[in-house]
Parts: C-alpha cells; structure tokens; sequence
C-alpha cells in the first residue's frame, strides 16, 4: 500500500502486531541514535529502531530538519526531540500510533486531544484487517469517532441510521426488535429472522455477528464505528454483500484513563456510563465500562378502545374476549443494563492477548405500531384511531427480554520483523423474548410471541507481512458455527387457533482467504484476493396447530397441510475474488477502482413455517461489483467521491409461495447504480477558534430487473420496481464551532443535518408500504472546564417533524419527536 509520503518511508504498516503493540512498550524506553537529517527520514529511523508506527503527512514534514537525538528514550520522547523547533507536535493515539501535527492546530486555548478533528490522512482504521490511514484505505469507509458517536446518541447498530448517509433500517413483520440494515439499497429484502443471513456483516471488535438479532446489542466506550459501504466478500467473506459495520471498543491505554457521565432528557430518559482503565503492571492493562439506560418513552397507550371484550362471532364462551390492559403514558421505556471487561496481557515486547467479557439485560417496552385515522383504514382492525401517530390502541403493552454475553480473545505475535500472527476467538450467546402486533391494533388478527436462543463459536487465524516493502499480503482461514433454537407462537382470531412453528438450526461455515497488495511504484498499487468458502446447515423443526378451541381453519387460511416436521440439509460453496488499481496522483490526491464478487449464503427460512414448501433451502445471492473513487486531502479540505455499480443474482427475498403462503426464495436479479460524496473543510481557525463543516451524500438508483413469482400481477408490478430500504436521496451534514473563554474554558457548538428520502420496505410495495422523505435537525453544546469537567445539552428533531420509519399497510412504526436533554461528565 502506497505510503503517505513519495519523498519518506514510514514504517505506517506494521500490520496486526502495530496493531495491538503491547501496551508497555510505547512507554519503555529504547535506545536511539538518529544524527541531523530531513525530518522525515529520520522519522522512519526512529519507527524502525522502536517499532512504533508514526504517521507524518509529507505536506507537514516536507523541507524541515530533525534535531539530533541519541540516548534511551521512549518513542513518544524520541519524536519530541526530532521535531523541536519544526513548528509540528507529536500525538499518540489511543493504539499506540503517534501521529504528527500542526503545533498550532493543538494550541493553548483548545487543550483536549479528543477536540481536534484529525484530517483523513491522519486517521487509522482496520478496515483491512490492518492499521492503515483513511486516506490510504482503496475502499468506500466511514469512521465515526468515539465522541462524535456519543454527540449523536448512538449507542446501537440501528442509531448510525441517522448518522450515514446511504444506510437505511427495516423492521419488516417482526417489529423494531427484528431489524435489518441496508447499506447503498443493498439489504432491503433481507430476513429479520435469526436464523436469517444478513447482507450487512455487523462486527464488535473483529467479531462477526450471525444473525440480525444483534442489531440491538448496546455500543458504549467505543473507539469507533468503521463503516465499509459495498461487497466484501474477500476479506470479510459471506454476508457481506452490503459492507460491513465494526464497532471497535477503547482500549485500557498505557496510563490511568477514565471518564463518568449521567444525562436526562426528554420523556424522564435516564442513562450513565462509565469506564476506567490503565496499565496495573509493566504487563498487564485492564478496562472496564459501563452502561444504563433508562426510560424515555414517548408514546401514550391508549387501551383496547372499540376491540375491548371483542369475541370472534359464533366463539361466544370459547375463545377469550380482547383484554383492554388500560390507559398508559410514556410507553416505549429502556430498561438496560450493560457491562464489558478488557484485559490486555504482555507476554514480551512481541506477544500480547487481549481477552472482553461482555454481557447486556435489556428489559424494555417494544417499541409498538399505531394505525392509521380510522375514516382512512379498514374498520375490522382499526379500535378508533385518531390522526396522532404517538397514541396507540393495544390489548397489552409488550416488553422484551434481551440477554447478550460473549467472551473474545484476540492473540498478537511478531514471528519475526517481516512476519506477524493473529489469532481471534469468541465464543458468544442470546436469548430473547419479544412479543408483538404487527398489525398495530389491539385486535390480535396476528399476535405473536418470539422466543430464541443464539449461540456462535468463532476463530481466526491471520499471517501478514505489512511492513511496507515491494508487497504486502494477509493470509489466513475462518472458521464459525453458529446454533439457532426458536419458537414462534401465534394467537390468530383470524384463524381462531393458536399455532406454533419450533424449529432448530445449526450451521457451519468454513474459509480459506488472502489478499495480496503490490506496491509496483511509490505511485501504483495493485490489489488481489481471493476466499473459498465452505457452508453447511440442518434445519429440523415442527408445524403444530394446538387448536385449543377447537374451532382453527388454518388449513383454509394457508391452503395447506398442518402439523407436519421437516428435516433439512444445505451445503454450498463459493470463490470470492478482487482486483483493485490505486493510484496517487500526489500526495495529496489518489484515485483507485476495483471490481470485485460476494455472495450472500443461501439457507433456511425461518420464523413461522406453515407449509412444508417453506422448510426448503434457497440459494446463495450472488453479487458482482464494480467500483471506483477518488480521496484529496489537504490540512483543510477533505474531499471524497465514489461511484459504485452491482449485479445481483438469485435475489434473497420474502414472495407469495405456491400456497399463497410467504417463504423466503430465490426471486431474480437486480441492479444497484449510485454515487456517495463527501467533504470535510475547515472554513475558519485562529489560535482560539475553529470552524468546520461536513456533509456526505449517497444518490441511489436501483431496480430490480428480473422477477420470479407464481402470481403474474407480482411480476408485473415488482419488475422495474426499486430495491427496498433504498432511497434515491440520502445525506447527512454538521457544521461545529470550537472556541475558547478564559481560564482555559472550551465551548463546542454543533449543528446536525439528515435527509433520508422515500422508500418502500418490501418487494412489490404499494402506497401503504412506502415511507415518505424527511428531514432532522439536532444542535448540542459543550462546556469543557479545564480540570475534565463537562457540560452539556442538546436537541434531537429540534423542529419536531412527524416521520416514519416503516409503513405496512395500515400500521406505522414513527420516529422519536422533538428531545431534549442535558448532562455532565468527567474524564482523566
């Protein structure tokens, strides 16, 4: 991979090693002899004789000369005294990474690290599975860092909706608690089943998470957020026909570090967190973090209305009248508690384990649907609607049982100094109950209760040389199993039963993987990989209609057979391959393009199995992608662009079966065209003052060309159709103003801007399936006291814009009003 600088060599890639370099060795000292030399030379000494990674942009250190600097010192102490005079300052980032700035970008009026925002060649992301800097990164990626993250409210996967341009969330059937996410229109169609396949391969640090049914897991003390938008098939592997998302938690640090927050906002939201972390030896750094939350629902209960006492006719006596469970206000509350452990052992300089315990209890209220007006819907299932879509008519008010914890391990060994080994393993776990109206009614037309349980196992193994020379190349092989028991039960006055679907799948997938880049100039970098990948799956279950009434027509509803098992098996397997160019024009500005292949595994329907042609396998989705982009940087100006072209085939989506009945099948192919673009600018800074502004931008057209369905008014209305979860238009914008009071006071000011255009969430939509565009506006402000204290307030949806995640037929899911809230924290 291309260095930052033609004229120096950095020792930038010191892949997974540098990585996770041992804690105690940025602070041990070393021996360093480095005579009067062009600074950026002498940079790349320093980083060969301590094996620290320093990044120093050539537009910084270009033209200056480093100081003489011999004795036993450590890393950090050695940089200081190279740059001495140059008008530059050296930052260590939290991996150890010590990076070179502006002297007067930190100055004496804006003292916090976490204040200074880093342009793109500055900041490092393992996105390639090793250290590398954004600017350098062939890929399309967005980073959010740890305290815009908190800026935003983001504390799970589904809260980056707001956040990126070009994602989108669907809840489909299953509610808020049964999600999936689009990346660039890709994922619309998928399953919110756990059992299901993803197109968005989601990851806590490095580790894949199986199912979508971890899309609510809570993210708190992270690092970052790493976003890789379009097909990954080769480092990533299955899954990733989307991107990836890595949320990557804080390290201990290699000095006492911490901070404690508590916040109240809008509708008695409550939530703290805290961390603490350091080194409690020469060896061995410990953190621990974290998380409660507490209340904030904004919707009102309204009871059964009109449905209270309802009895289907002729059940009179048999089947129970609708519940009406009363008025409530405010329903929609957190209930969470969340907790993560990390410990980081140094074995030698060379070799390091990081171990995470992580485990989360989530009690809360389900986020719940209302109807449409009454006058505008069907009056069988509508119990007396009004136009406001915070009241809700319910004959119960549901709540969920989330439980997450895993335990990850992540080995780091330097065999030699062009030769590193990484090994990561995790072994993680749910369990969930979840219950719900998809409906949005207090008529239980389809009630429904959830019930699952989820357990992966999962290894790593990684050999890479990334030190910077004529190639550097990552190998390695993946290995996952993971185990899915559910149960779905029903309670239908439509078909006057109660009815089951228990099923049990467990599924193995196996790989074989490495990437290859070749630095054929200081200028040209050729890119290519290739993954095999090995999958199986058995699927085994039951239909049982328990027909305590005596009175089910389930048959006649799904013209079908009931109570019936099923014994399934799948196997299949898959080649992934890219091919990128990237070329840097200068230092400042390089272009890259790339074509590439992935798929996303076929498998098993899930959820609620009323036929036995539903238990059969579908195939794997496959995807070619073609891609191409362009990075400038300046120490005011970031600017990217990317276009990006897909090909699907064999398109995973929820149809009409041959029994009128929906399953998950194969349903044909579709086209994905777009552009994303974003800018980072500095329009204003002095030595106590500082504004940026950034916005990115996603345009999105899709259609799905080719579409297979027994029904022929399917066809003909699908084909042409958009992709769900894909709106033309999507973006995103900040504008923040940073200055200083006396006594070394800092006020941070921050505007937030998203626009998220229509889109439809399924195949075939209608008007009543597609969610018009809308527009949110958030601000928040910081008052930094010297001694760590902070202050600060905000407003989300500050101008209180009505707006709508989903729509399904006549039931909507609506976004969070106007909040406000206000909070303090402390860190050291």
């Amino acid at each position: 991979m291309k260095k930052l600088s033609r004229s120096i060599k950095l020792a930038l890639f010191a892949g997974v090693f540098t990585c996770l370099t041992p804690l105690h060795v940025f602070a041990q000292q070393a021996e360093v002899n480095i005579a009067i030399q062009p600074l950026g030379q002498a940079l790349n000494k320093l980083s060969e004789q301590t094996g620290v990674v320093i990044i120093a942009p050539s537009r910084l250190v270009e033209g200056k000369i480093a100081m003489a600097t011999t004795g036993k010192l450590s890393a950090i102490e050695a940089v200081e005294q190279l740059i001495e005079g140059s008008g530059l300052k050296a930052h260590k980032q939290p991996s150890g990474a010590i990076i070179i700035k502006k002297a007067d970008i930190i100055s004496s009026s804006i003292k916090r690290a976490s204040d200074y925002q880093a342009p793109m060649d500055e900041v490092l992301v393992t996105g390639l599975k090793r250290e590398s800097s954004l600017q350098d990164t062939p890929v399309a990626i967005s980073v959010l860092g740890g305290d815009e993250l908190k800026a935003l409210g983001v504390s799970d996967f589904t809260d980056l909706i707001g956040s990126l341009s070009g994602v989108s969330i669907n809840s489909a059937f299953g509610g808020p608690e049964n999600s999936f996410i689009t990346i660039r229109g890709i994922g619309g169609a998928d399953d919110y089943k756990p059992n299901g396949n993803p197109s968005v391969a989601l990851h806590v640090d490095g580790v894949y998470q199986t199912s979508n049914a971890y899309l609510s897991m809570p993210l708190f003390d992270l690092e970052r957020i790493e976003v890789l938008k379009g097909p990954q098939g080769t480092l990533y592997g299955r899954n990733t026909t989307a991107g990836t998302i890595n949320a990557i938690t804080r390290a201990p640090g290699d000095s006492l570090n911490g901070y404690a927050d508590i916040e109240y906002g809008s509708y008695d939201f409550v939530s703290g967190s805290a961390a603490v972390g350091g080194p409690v030896s020469d060896s061995l750094g410990i953190r621990v973090a974290v998380l409660i939350k507490q209340g904030g629902g904004f919707m009102d209960g309204a009871g059964a209305g009109s449905f209270a006492g309802f009895v289907p006719e002729g059940a009179e006596g048999i089947v129970p009248p609708v519940a009406d469970p009363g008025k409530r206000d405010g329903f929609g509350d957190a209930n969470l508690f969340a907790f993560r452990g990390t410990g980081v052992y140094d074995f030698t300089d060379v070799t390091s384990l990081t171990l995470r315990y992580f485990v989360s209890q989530d009690r809360g209220d389900t986020r719940q649907y209302d109807r449409v007006a009454f006058a505008d819907d069907n009056p069988s299932r509508n119990a007396g609607e009004n136009s406001d879509p915070y009241e809700f008519y319910a004959s119960e008010y549901y709540s969920h049982e989330i439980d997450v914890s895993g335990f990850s391990g992540d080995f780091n060994h330097q065999v030699n100094l062009n030769l590193n080994l990484d090994i990561l393993f995790a072994l993680q776990n749910s369990e969930r109950n979840v219950s719900g109206n998809g409906d949005g009614t207090s008529f239980p037309r389809f009630q429904y209760n959830f019930d699952d349980k989820l357990d992966q196992t999962s290894l790593e193994i990684r050999l890479s040389d990334s030190t910077g020379g004529e190639f550097d190349w990552i190998a390695g092989a993946f290995f996952i199993n993971d185990s899915v028991d559910f149960t779905s039960n029903w309670t239908s006055y439509a078909v006057l039963s109660q009815y089951s679907s228990p099923y049990n799948q467990r599924r193995t997938s196996v790989a074989t993987f490495g990437n290859l880049d070749w630095n054929i100039s200081n200028d040209l970098v050729v890119t290519g990989g290739l993954r095999y990948t090995k999958d199986s799956a058995k699927f085994r279950g039951q239909n049982i209609d328990s027909d305590p009434w005596g009175l089910s027509v389930f048959e006649t509803t799904f013209n079908t057979k009931a109570n019936f098992s099923w014994d399934r098996e799948f196997e299949d397997s898959n080649i992934s391959g890219k091919l990128a160019l990237q070329y840097f024009v200068n230092d400042n500005f390089n272009v890259f393009t790339s074509v590439s292949n992935a798929y996303r595994g076929g498998g098993f329907d899930g959820t609620s199995i009323f036929s036995e042609e539903e238990t059969f396998p579908f195939e794997s989705e496959q995807v070619l992608a073609y891609e191409a982009g362009a990075r400038f940087v300046t120490d005011r100006l970031n600017l990217t662009f990317d276009l990006f072209s897909y090909d699907f085939e064999e398109l995973q989506a929820t149809a009409r079966l041959s029994n009128d009945t929906n399953g998950r099948t194969n349903v044909g192919e579709a086209t994905v065209r777009g552009a994303e673009a974003s800018i980072a600018l500095t329009l204003y800074e002095t030595s106590g003052y500082k504004v940026t502004f950034n916005t990115a931008g996603t345009y999105l057209d899709t259609e799905i060309t080719e579409f297979s369905s027994n029904r022929v008014n399917d066809v003909i209305n699908t084909i042409g159709d958009p992709l769900p979860g894909s709106p033309e238009w999507s973006q995103t914008a900040a504008l923040n103003y940073q200055t200083s009071l006396r006594n070394n006071i800092t006020v941070n000011a921050r505007i937030n801007y998203s626009y998220h255009g229509e889109e439809s969430n399924r195949l075939n939509a209608g008007e009543g399936n597609t969610a018009p565009s809308y527009e949110l506006l958030g601000v928040r402000v910081d008052l930094t006291l010297a001694n760590g204290l902070n202050l600060y307030a905000y407003g989300r949806n500050i101008t209180d814009e009505v707006y709508f995640l989903e729509l399904n037929g006549g039931s909507r899911l609506v976004g969070a009003p106007a909040t406000y809230g206000a909070g303090v924290s402390y860190a050291f």
